[in-house]
C-alpha cells in the first residue's frame, strides 16, 4: 500500500502522541504540588481615596485574611507574609521622581510630610515562601497646611531649619492647634547649609504669583514658597542678576517701600519692586560705599530713606537715599539730638522697631558700659535723629543680653539673658525680671508677635492677630541639645505678662530668631 507523504505525516504524528501521553500515565508520583494559600485584602468600607492636609496622620487599615484566618494587624501572626507600604507621585504628578516607604506592618498609620502632590499609595503583601504578591491601591492627594503661624529658625546638627506653630492666638482663622518640625529639610531633601541667620516673609512683590519667605544662614540664602517651603530660588539660581563671587550672606531685611536688602561679604543687594520691570526680580550688583564692618542689623522702617545700616568699625549709622546707588553717611549736622548718628562711639549689640515706630538699640561704649539708644529715621535725614540715650546700668545681666524685642504701645523694651527675661523700662530708669526658664534651659531668642508694616489697620492682612499681645521666649537645653518655644500672652501696653497664658513647644534645635508667618 502506498501512503502519501501529508498522510504518513500524520500517521507518526499520531503515534507520538499516544507514546507520550503513555508515558505521562505511567509517571505518577514523580511530582510535589503544594496549595497556594491566598493572601486576600479585604476593602469594603476602605475608602479608595484621600485628601490629606500635609503634616498630619493617614490612617488605612484594611482587612487581610490568609489561610482562612484574619491577620491581626499589630502582631502578624503569619511569619511569611512581608508588608510593604510605598507612596509615589500619581499620573499627574510624574514629573517628580520619588519613592517613599511609608511602613511594613498590615496596617497604615503615618504622618504625610511629603509635598503637595497627587499620590498613589500602594500596598503590597508577599508571601516569602512563594514569591507570590498581593497589591491594593489607594489614591492620596496631600494639600497644604502651611498658612498662617509662628516661624521658628533653628540650628540642628550644624545646619538651619524650620518650625511651624499654628494656633488661635496666631491665625485669624479657627484652626486645629499644630506644631510642625523641620519643614525645610521635608520641602527640599535636607537642611539649609549653615548655621541660622534670618528669616522673614516678604511681602514685597504684587505679581500674582506667591510671595516670597527668605531663609538665610552663615552658608546659604533660599527663597521658598510660602505654602510649601519648597526652594523657588537660592544663592546660585534665580537670586541674583549676576552671582556674587563670595558667598557669605550676614542678614536680609525687608521694607515697607517693598524693597529688600541683604548684606553679603559685607556688601550691599537690594531688589526693588516699585520700579516698572517685567517678570521676576533679583538682587542687584553690590551697591557702591566706602565704610567698615556692618553689623547685623537694618532698620524696620526707615522711610522716606531706603535703607539704614550700622558700620561697626566707624561706630556711625549709614543710609541709602531713595533709590540711591550707594551707602553713605548721614549729612544733618545733629543739632539737640540724644546722640550724633554720625558719631555714635559704641558697637551695636542688638535692636528692634519699637514705640512711634522708632528705632531701639542696645549699644556698648569703649569703656563697656551699656546705653539703649532710641532713633527716629522715618523724617529722614534731619538734624534729631537721635531721640533718646538710656543708661543700662541698673539692668541685671546687662553684660550677657543675647535678644530683644520691643512694643508699639508704650515703654516696652524686654531683653533676654542667660536663662532670665527683663523689661526694662528706660524713661522710669528700672528694670524688672519677669520670667525664668527651667532648669537646664537658656534662652536664645525673644520676639513680640508682630511684622514689619507700620500702618497697622485693623483687619489688614499686614497685621497679626493680636499684634503685640503674644510674646515669645525660646530655650536651648544643652544637654538634651533640645529647644524649647513659650508663647506667653502680655499687656500690649504696661508689658505685663497676663497669668495663665503660657503654651510650651518643643522638640525645635536651637533657636536663632523668630518671625510671624502671614496667610497672604
Amino acid at each position: 500500500m502506498i501512503m502519501n507523504g501529508n498522510k504518513t505525516l500524520s500517521f507518526l504524528a499520531l503515534i507520538c502522541g499516544i507514546a507520550i501521553l503513555a508515558s505521562c500515565a505511567k509517571d505518577k508520583g514523580n511530582y510535589e504540588y503544594k496549595t497556594l494559600n491566598a493572601v486576600t485584602i479585604d476593602l469594603e468600607n476602605i475608602p479608595a481615596a484621600y485628601s490629606v492636609v500635609r503634616f498630619e496622620d493617614i490612617s488605612i487599615a484594611p482587612k487581610v485574611i490568609y489561610k482562612g484566618v484574619t491577620v491581626d494587624p499589630v502582631n502578624p501572626q503569619f511569619p511569611e507574609l512581608k508588608f510593604t507600604w510605598e507612596m509615589y507621585p500619581s499620573q499627574a504628578g510624574r514629573d517628580v521622581v520619588e519613592r517613599h516607604t511609608l511602613s511594613e506592618s498590615p496596617l497604615l498609620k503615618v504622618t504625610l510630610n511629603q509635598r503637595e502632590l497627587p499620590w498613589e499609595v500602594v500596598y503590597t503583601i508577599t508571601n516569602t515562601e512563594t514569591g507570590i504578591k498581593t497589591f491594593a491601591k489607594f489614591a492620596v492627594n496631600i494639600t497644604s497646611a502651611l498658612a498662617e503661624g509662628w516661624m521658628v529658625l533653628y540650628e540642628r546638627d550644624g545646619n538651619t531649619d524650620v518650625g511651624l506653630i499654628t494656633n488661635n492666638e496666631i491665625s485669624k482663622n479657627q484652626v486645629a492647634e499644630k506644631l510642625i518640625l523641620d519643614i525645610y529639610s521635608a520641602s527640599n531633601g535636607g537642611p539649609l547649609k549653615g548655621t541660622p541667620g534670618s528669616i522673614i516673609f516678604s511681602a514685597s512683590s504684587t505679581n500674582p504669583n506667591p510671595k516670597r519667605i527668605y531663609i538665610q544662614s552663615s552658608q546659604e540664602l533660599s527663597a521658598v514658597h510660602p505654602l510649601t517651603f519648597g526652594k523657588v530660588f537660592d544663592f546660585e539660581e534665580g537670586l541674583f542678576w549676576s552671582q556674587p563671587n563670595v558667598k557669605a550672606p550676614l542678614t536680609l531685611g525687608v521694607t515697607e517701600l517693598r524693597k529688600e536688602f541683604l548684606i553679603n561679604n559685607n556688601r550691599v543687594h537690594t531688589i526693588d519692586y516699585t520700579t516698572l520691570v517685567q517678570g521676576e526680580r533679583a538682587f542687584s550688583d553690590a551697591l557702591g560705599g566706602t565704610y567698615g564692618t556692618l553689623a547685623p542689623w537694618m532698620a524696620t522702617s526707615p522711610l522716606p530713606l531706603d535703607a539704614v545700616f550700622y558700620d561697626q568699625t566707624n561706630k556711625k549709622f549709614l543710609k541709602i537715599i531713595l533709590r540711591g546707588s550707594d551707602v553713605v553717611p548721614f549729612t544733618a549736622i545733629q543739632t539737640g539730638a540724644a546722640f550724633d548718628v554720625n558719631n555714635v562711639g559704641m558697637e551695636f549689640l542688638k535692636g528692634d522697631m519699637g514705640w512711634n515706630n522708632w528705632e531701639y538699640l542696645v549699644m556698648k561704649d569703649d569703656a563697656g558700659k551699656h546705653w539703649m539708644l532710641s532713633a527716629n529715621f522715618k523724617a529722614g535725614d534731619v538734624a534729631n535723629i537721635g531721640r533718646g540715650k538710656y543708661d543700662m546700668s541698673i539692668c541685671p545681666e546687662v553684660a550677657n543680653i543675647n535678644s530683644v524685642t520691643a512694643g508699639y504701645l508704650g515703654e516696652i523694651f524686654y531683653y533676654s539673658a542667660n536663662n532670665h527675661l527683663y523689661q526694662f523700662k528706660y524713661i522710669q530708669g528700672m528694670a524688672e525680671q519677669l520670667w525664668t526658664a527651667p532648669a537646664g534651659e537658656v534662652i536664645t531668642n525673644i520676639a513680640l508677635q508682630k511684622y514689619y508694616y507700620t500702618n497697622r489697620v485693623p483687619n489688614s492682612p499686614f497685621v497679626p492677630k493680636n499684634h503685640a499681645k503674644i510674646l515669645y521666649i525660646a530655650t536651648y537645653n544643652e544637654g538634651s541639645k533640645v529647644g524649647t518655644v513659650y508663647q506667653i500672652g502680655v499687656n500690649e501696653t504696661s508689658g505685663a505678662i497676663l497669668p495663665g497664658t503660657e503654651k510650651k513647644y518643643t522638640g525645635f534645635g536651637k533657636i536663632k530668631a523668630m518671625a510671624w508667618k502671614p496667610n497672604i
